[in-house]
């Protein structure tokens, strides 16, 4: 069969949902599809054969089978605190719906019509068919789909880092242990809270949200999108399980001007100038931060690293693990899983003389 790259996969998305009660399509648009036959009609809705395979597949797929074991173990591992994790850990954004779109005002809704619930199963399971065996959650993913089937019904063994999202310290334990509830295995500092507390000089949030953190038996990690908050910990002392870190280059058409860049812009409204933030850049000083980085002795997890689909994938993980990441934390639909792990263990093998030791 013939792989349908990414550009080609993005072309399809409107056209079906992946089973027979997803996703919407006009019948031009399925005729339009020349590369699969379409064998199921409700109304509007259409669904590919190979994709209703593929989802029955996956549900089934026995991930002690001896033969998928040897596939996940071509993953490198390394270690968060008590847990073994993967070097690649997916993001949680395109479940959340924040697709940092820019000014494409479709994209969420189109990923909201294609990442449906069952969808979503799909592509956790298709992660941990290929060695990635921890992602980035939010108690609100739980909300939006019942995620819990994963583990129950899908035969599930995924650790997820929960993403504890407040700027209130006061109501930080609660939420924690609404998280850990969940079944967190580990839990971090939202970047949004260290880089406003930094701002707002309310630091001693940071260290209080960390002591909250170490009360329980977990991996604990604090997040930032900017420098300052972590450079902040090291200086306090604080020793966390993990960081994760922004990291990409500002090589790409819509990144603006390093003149132009402020620390709290991505919290404030967007600019209509392109000269300005237009939610389009997550990591101000990539070189500054290489640099810092290089003596840090706490396991990196670094995310961003495509700026949000602006950076090609193969040029942002290369630049990662190039640049001292341990770990890269990246969005991803079903259908670029085993595309990424590719380009991840290549960049991997490619950063073997990078300047900052692996921590992890």
């Amino acid at each position: 069969m013939k792989l349908i790259n990414r550009r080609e996969m993005l072309g399809t998305l409107s056209a079906f949902g992946g089973l027979p009660f997803l996703g919407t399509a006009s019948y031009s648009s399925a005729k339009e599809r020349p590369r699969e036959k379409v064998d199921a009609v409700t109304g509007r809705t259409f669904v590919a054969r190979s994709d209703r395979q593929e989802y029955a597949r996956l549900k089934a797929l026995d991930l002690n089978d001896p033969k998928i074991v040897a596939k996940q173990k071509k993953m490198p591992a390394g270690k968060i605190g008590n847990l073994s994790v993967g070097r690649l850990i997916s993001g949680s954004n395109l479940i959340s719906m924040n697709m940092h779109a820019r000014d494409l005002d479709y994209v969420q809704s189109l990923a909201a019509h294609y990442n449906t619930e069952e969808r979503v199963f799909m592509t956790l399971k298709k992660c941990e068919e290929y060695g990635i065996n921890t992602i980035v959650l939010k108690n609100h993913n739980f909300r939006r789909f019942r995620l819990s089937k994963y583990w129950d019904e899908w035969g599930g063994k995924m650790q997820w880092l929960a993403d504890v999202i407040t700027t209130d310290i006061n109501k930080y334990e609660k939420l924690l242990a609404e998280h850990l509830e969940l079944g967190a295995s580990a839990a971090y500092l939202w970047g949004g809270a260290s880089d406003i507390w930094y701002y707002q000089k309310k630091q001693d949030n940071i260290i209080k949200a960390f002591e909250i953190m170490k009360r329980y038996d977990i991996p604990v990690g604090i997040c930032a999108h900017r420098l300052e908050p972590i450079a902040f910990c090291e200086k306090q002392g604080l020793v966390p399980d993990f960081y994760m870190l922004t990291l990409h280059h500002d090589r790409y058409w819509s990144a603006h001007p390093k003149a132009n860049r402020r620390f709290m812009e991505m919290y404030e409204k967007e600019s209509p100038n392109h000269a300005e933030y237009h939610d389009n850049m997550f990591c101000h000083n990539h070189a500054e931060t290489v640099a810092f980085m290089q003596d840090v002795k706490v396991p990196w997890i670094a995310f961003k690293v495509l700026a949000a689909g602006a950076i090609a994938a193969k040029a942002g993980l290369n630049y990662a693990f190039a640049g001292g990441a341990d770990f890269v934390c990246l969005g991803m639909f079903d259908f670029q899983v085993e595309e990424d792990v590719e380009l991840t263990l290549k960049a991997i093998a490619r950063s073997k003389n990078r300047k900052r030791p692996w921590i992890a």
